[in-house]
């Protein structure tokens, strides 16, 4: 099997039909053979994830380790005590934190090796790394979870942390063709992943399967791992959000929304058009404004001792409009985006799963530009979670998702209601 997911190596591992050294070798395989063109790493030691993997299989209590097998990636802006952490920027090469981020440390408890770090955009904001998208090196794989998508789509690694602060983490995976998913704001304990704008800061999961998210989701909230039970889509109130921002999709995107909308509506589902309530008005321009100011502050070390070594994209971006934009302004935004949260909430009354675009097409040609996040703000900024199912391909052979959003809160229903969807079209 040239993909394997998370759960397949968890359980060959418990049968006894399989090594964690095994499982390490075949990734690093892969890795060989694909990562010359892909350059989905910031950082990686073979020898060092086969002497972690052998110390794995020696463990007395296996048993106790419920995610014994699954080989993981962390996104260069999660910190890890013996790997570099460089926030995608030379400025911190070769810098090694005291300690692990939250999520990295829950999962290496449960028996999870960690593969090594996964290439970001400079400071997880949009200046891009190398890596190239695994389905067509001439075109982006997205940003700023770069190389965890490009890793998981690659077959390198069973799952990967990204990051997603306006559209990080399902945009990529969108692009890549792989399962992402966006926690609701503060379910995966932040702590040791690098703030950029804490109102809107977000721990995310790339990989193959739905179930493979939801077992990391589990080790990492300390429930019993379990395979997603999928709800039915008949009768399933499924609301169609084609956001104020259609018109920046482009005719494919779009078509491909009104296709799967068709589909699930002659699958049983109860559609309809999604009315949030006045929760999008003006978000993009509101969330630009808080997602500014609390960057500007972020970089405060950086900007005192290494300002000419930022990116242009940076310095002129979002961090000058953290400098355009004033500490009232900044207070009036934060309650209106209170406010919105709420009119979501409400909104939600009428439909249990919202479907829309996780971009506004396929991946962009070149590496230079990692692609609109504009579909994935909307999630992002008011706290919502959201997954995209790799369902569809474009007419350039590139993947295509739908994206798939719950009630705040809603992350466990999300899966079953995601794994529905997505079982629709098998």
């Amino acid at each position: 099997m040239i993909y394997p997911t998370a759960s397949e190596a968890i359980a060959a591992i418990s049968a006894g039909t399989q090594t964690v050294e095994g499982t390490v070798r075949h990734l690093l395989e892969r890795h060989d053979a694909t990562d010359r063109t892909v350059q989905a790493w910031a950082h990686l030691d073979p020898d060092a994830a086969l002497t972690s993997a052998k110390t794995l299989d020696q463990r007395s209590n296996p048993a106790g380790l419920p995610a014994l097998g699954l080989v993981f990636a962390a996104k260069d802006n999660f910190d890890t005590h013996d790997m570099p952490t460089a926030y995608g920027s030379k400025i911190h090469a070769s810098s090694f934190p005291p300690r692990d981020a939250s999520a990295i440390a829950s999962l290496r408890l449960a028996g999870g090796l960690l593969l090594g770090k996964t290439t970001s955009t400079e400071f997880a904001h949009v200046y891009p790394g190398p890596t190239t998208n695994p389905h067509n090196a001439a075109h982006t794989p997205g940003g700023s979870s770069s190389g965890s998508a490009a890793a998981v789509a690659a077959g390198m690694v069973h799952v990967a942390f990204g990051s997603q602060t306006t559209g990080s983490v399902i945009r990529p995976a969108a692009y890549c063709g792989t399962v992402g998913y966006k926690a609701t704001h503060g379910h995966i304990n932040p702590s040791g992943m690098l703030a950029n704008a804490p109102s809107f800061d977000t721990a995310g999961l790339i990989a193959r399967s739905i179930d493979d998210v939801a077992l990391v989701h589990s080790v990492l909230m300390a429930r019993p791992i379990a395979p997603v039970t999928p709800v039915s889509v008949k009768g399933l109130r499924i609301a169609i959000a084609r956001t104020p921002w259609w018109k920046d999709a482009d005719d494919e995107a779009q078509a491909s929304l009104e296709q799967a909308a068709e589909h699930l509506a002659k699958a049983g589902a109860k559609l309809s058009d999604f009315d949030d309530l006045g929760a999008f008005d003006e978000l993009d321009t509101i969330s630009q404004r808080v997602s500014g100011f609390e960057f500007a502050r972020t970089m405060g070390h950086e900007r005192l001792y290494a300002m000419d070594q930022l990116s242009d994209d940076l310095r002129y971006g979002r961090m000058q409009t953290g400098f355009d934009t004033d500490y009232d302004q900044y207070l009036i935004d934060q309650q209106r985006l209170h406010h919105a949260r709420h009119a979501l909430d409400r909104a939600f009354s009428d439909a249990d799963v919202v479907i829309s675009l996780p971009a506004p097409g396929t991946a962009p040609e070149g590496i230079r530009r990692t692609g609109s996040p504009i579909f994935n703000m909307p999630w992002t900024s008011l706290h919502a979670p959201a997954m995209t199912l790799p369902l569809f391909t474009g007419a350039n052979a590139l993947p295509m998702g739908l994206q798939v959003s719950a009630k705040r809160h809603n992350d466990l229903e999300l899966f079953q209601m995601a794994a529905g969807i997505s079982a629709s079209y098998t």
